[in-house]
């Protein structure tokens, strides 16, 4: 799956087209973000299963949200069945399911590299030091710092595997494997616009936390809303759709 390169400012009319979307049934996007929320909410409350949980269906339930974007987009009523739509065909459930379970295993590897490296940075620094409290903080600071650095390096080039990986294998018949791939070809290929989306969804952000949260009420489906445009401007010149 070959990406297109487009220019920086189409960062800025993805959002356009995000709010477009919104503003064409805001009263449904709103009820669909509220439902998107609540099943966070719930995973949050079953720790340490619950984050676990949630990286196996967030695929599945961002696609579903996609694929409204995608209905809204074309002239075509929203409805609450659309959340699921990712799990249907049985194929298509699958996709998403091993997406999920990847993003399972890089949060899980995540936890054993923050645990190796500051156990590892702790226990050296005792040996070293021999129990002298200086040297001990200084160990916990290195091991965080490593933690640190390299769990944010996996979860960068994750999120650019999956941010189109899900679209990908919600709109056309490519397999999760190559729709992870084609993703951070499509992210690489388009940093500049992503970029500029993402300075402008940073400044939106903090504005729809100002009112207790509740801007992101309208935030979440006009992000979906423009992951949705950029994939189309990417990739709809090159994939085959899959109509429903």
């Amino acid at each position: 799956m070959k990406a297109r390169r487009v220019d920086a400012g189409k960062g800025v009319s993805w959002l356009g087209e995000g709010w477009r979307i919104f503003t064409a049934d805001p009263g449904m996007w709103i009820v669909l973000t509220l439902i998107s929320g609540l099943a966070v909410a719930v995973s949050s409350l079953l720790p340490p299963v619950g984050p676990l949980l949630f990286a196996l269906i967030m695929p599945g339930l961002f696609g579903g949200l996609l694929y409204a974007a995608r209905e809204t987009a074309e002239g075509r009523a929203l409805d609450l069945s659309q959340l699921i739509a990712a799990l249907t065909p049985v194929e298509r459930r699958n996709s998403m399911l091993v997406l999920g379970a990847l993003s399972v295993v890089v949060n899980l590897v995540m936890s054993v590299i923050a645990i190796v490296l500051m156990g590892g940075s702790l226990g050296l620094s005792g040996m070293l030091g021999g129990g002298d409290q200086q040297m001990l903080m200084t160990g916990i600071g290195v091991g965080l710092l490593l933690a640190w650095s390299l769990d944010s390096l996996i979860l960068l080039l994750w999120t650019m595997a999956l941010f189109y990986a899900v679209p990908l294998v919600m709109f056309t018949d490519i397999r999760p494997v190559a729709a992870l791939k084609g993703s951070i070809g499509a992210c690489t290929a388009n940093a500049m616009p992503l970029l500029v989306v993402g300075v402008l969804w940073l400044l939106l952000a903090l504005l729809a936390a100002l009112p207790l949260m509740l801007g992101f009420l309208i935030l979440v489906p006009v992000s979906v809303g423009a992951l949705y445009a950029s994939y189309r401007d990417i990739f709809a010149a090159t994939a085959t759709m899959v109509t429903e």
